[in-house]
Order: structure tokens, then C-alpha cells, then sequence
């Protein structure tokens, strides 16, 4: 009577075997295909979204993003839920530290497609370019092949980044431009630094229409409420250039939180330093600030002519606190910036 028993014991370890040995094979396939999509599987160039109204413009912007971290890709997640869920996005603005960890070694590098290619994709992403400049970590040897991947339209062609410093005028009302950005490149030191700044003032004294909105993006930031704190020789060589051109906003990272600082005559001082990198606690007594959190995620700005909305999101694409500027306002960002209702207050993680 016993052996019965044990041939159904075998047969039922055989066919356990078997579930698993066919499981096991599953998933290496999976793994494989999936190891195959990241690096083998090239990216299509990038076409625009196609019928677009130019007297709108919709802007996503981040830095501290390039580490391939699931928090980067959650991030990223995040942006293409909140752009579909709008229905509108223009471009993305990268605020430095691009890529951390070891650095690049040229165009072909894996990096490109677990760092950027592949992170950031779905209807909108895979459709808006990506205009980025260079952080800190980018320094000093990721940052020649950045610049080579972008000006030989490497993979996707979304990462754009011609020059150190550089200036691009989108959308258009009554033939002006509605917003004006000068991407600029904050690490830069000594005489390469006043050439620098010297893009931004002649990006907005060039003859033609004056933009209608006027913004600078950057790494470094020149107000914050966290550690490390600001730099104070960028600050003092930057701040007259930016207060004497009447930038409306100087959008930054390299501070790993959410940030809105506002000072009488200043511009607004944005960061959005949560792309996917360890986050910064806030100081408890600090710069004040209409807007300050150690949390993931990206700012999303929606311009026209006449308003500008201001959002802040979190990596579960969750607005965690909303800004308008109407445009006729007389005064610049302090007393025209408003909350507009949800909670605007220091939070910790």
C-alpha cells in the first residue's frame, strides 16, 4: 500500500519541479527582455506635439534627476500623469546634475538610457524636448558629453543642450515672445562666469518684441532655505544682471526640496531639486519663504499672456501647493505671486 503513495509523492514533486523550473525561465525571460528594452532597443527621434497654441505654453522643471534611482522613475511617472491629465506640455527644463555616479564616457554610454532615454517616456515625455544645463555632478568630466550628445542629436534628440549657456524664445503673442529662457550654466567660474552672464544680458537687450514673461534657469540657487545654502560669489556677481534685465523667475536645483522664496523687487526664486537623488531637510529658522518642502517631484508652470499658474508636485503626482501671477499686477513676484489655496507651509518628509 505504501508504494502508491510514493509514486504520487514523486509525481507531485516532478510537476513542482517542473512549475518551477518553468517560472524560473519566465522570469529570466523577462528580466532579459526588460534588460534588452534599457539598453539595446534604440529610441526613435522625437516629433513635437503637433497643434499646439502658442499663446499658451506648458513647462515641466526638475534637476538632481540623474541617478536611475526608482524614485527617478517615479518621478518621471509623475510627469507624464500630470501632462496627461492636462493635456498640455511644451518642454522640460533639467536644472542640473544630470547624470551622478560614474562618470560619462561619451555618447554610446549605458548611462544615456537608464539615466534619461528610457526614464523619461510615455505620450507626452516621449514628445517634448528636454533643455538642460549643468550641475556640479556634471563636472567636470560628464559634462563634454553632454554637451556632444546634444549637439549631435544622440538618441531621442529630446536632450538639448548646444552651448553652456544658451537662449530660446517659446510661444507668441501679438509677435511677442511669451516666454524668453536663458538656460545658464552655474558652475562655471572666474572669467568664464561673467561670459556667462553676459548671455543673459544680451538675451533680453537683443533688438525685436520684448518677451512677454522673462525667466533664467540654473543649478545653483541664489535664495534657498536648506543646506548647503546659497553661493555667495554667484549670488553677488548674478543678482544685479537678473534684478537690472527684470527676470521674473530664476528656477533652480541643486537643493534637494521644493522651494518658492519671495523678496520685495527680487525675482521669484523657484526650486525643484527632487528628480530622484537623496532629498535635503529645511532649515528651522530661515530665509522666508511663501513655499518650502523636503519632498520628490517637479514644478509645473502653465503661462499666458496675461497669467502664469505655478504648482508644485510631488512624486505620487499629488499638488502639494499652487501659485498665480496675473501679468497687469504692478509689482514684480513679491506681492504679485499668490497662493491660490492649497497648503503653503514648511513640511518635513
Amino acid at each position: 500500500m505504501a508504494r502508491p503513495v510514493l509514486r504520487r509523492r514523486n509525481t507531485t514533486w516532478r510537476r513542482l519541479r517542473t512549475w518551477l523550473l518553468l517560472s524560473l525561465l519566465g522570469i529570466t525571460a523577462c528580466a532579459l527582455a526588460g534588460a534588452g528594452w534599457v539598453f539595446y532597443y534604440p529610441m526613435r527621434p522625437y516629433t513635437p506635439m503637433p497643434g499646439l497654441d502658442p499663446t499658451h505654453l506648458s513647462l515641466i522643471a526638475l534637476g538632481d534627476q540623474g541617478n536611475g534611482s526608482l524614485r527617478q522613475w517615479r518621478v518621471a511617472h509623475a510627469m507624464e500623469t500630470i501632462a496627461d491629465r492636462d493635456g498640455r506640455l511644451d518642454f522640460v527644463a533639467l536644472l542640473g546634475d544630470n547624470f551622478y555616479g560614474t562618470p560619462l564616457s561619451g555618447v554610446d554610454d549605458a548611462q544615456w538610457q537608464t539615466k534619461f532615454e528610457k526614464v523619461y517616456n510615455g505620450h507626452w515625455l516621449s514628445h517634448v524636448p528636454f533643455y538642460a544645463v549643468l550641475g556640479n555632478h556634471d563636472y567636470p568630466l560628464s559634462k563634454d558629453a553632454e554637451l556632444e550628445y546634444a549637439r549631435k542629436h544622440a538618441g531621442s534628440g529630446r536632450f538639448q543642450m548646444p552651448e553652456h549657456t544658451y537662449t530660446r524664445d517659446f510661444g507668441q503673442v501679438d509677435g511677442h515672445p511669451l516666454l524668453r529662457v536663458v538656460f545658464f550654466d552655474s558652475e562655471v567660474e572666474g572669467a568664464d562666469l561673467g561670459d556667462q552672464i553676459q548671455v543673459i544680458e544680451q538675451a533680453f537687450e537683443q533688438p525685436g518684441p520684448a518677451p512677454i514673461w522673462r525667466m533664467v534657469t540654473a543649478h545653483h540657487p541664489l535664495r534657498t532655505a536648506s543646506d548647503p545654502g546659497p553661493d555667495s560669489t554667484l549670488a553677488a556677481a548674478l543678482l544685479p544682471t537678473l534684478l537690472r534685465q527684470h527676470v521674473d523667475l530664476y528656477v533652480s536645483g541643486h537643493d534637494h526640496s521644493h522651494q518658492l522664496l519671495l523678496r520685495p523687487g527680487e525675482p521669484a526664486w523657484v526650486i525643484s531639486g527632487g528628480g530622484g537623488q537623496k532629498l535635503n531637510p529645511l532649515f528651522k529658522a530661515t530665509e522666508p519663504h511663501a513655499f518650502a518642502a523636503s519632498e520628490a517631484g517637479f514644478v509645473k508652470l502653465d503661462i499666458s499672456a496675461g497669467h502664469l499658474d505655478m504648482v508644485f508636485y510631488n512624486e505620487f503626482a499629488e499638488a502639494t501647493a499652487r501659485f498665480g501671477w496675473e501679468r497687469d499686477c504692478p509689482w514684480l513676484a513679491n506681492g504679485c505671486l499668490r497662493n491660490e489655496g492649497l497648503a503653503a507651509t514648511a513640511r518635513q518628509p
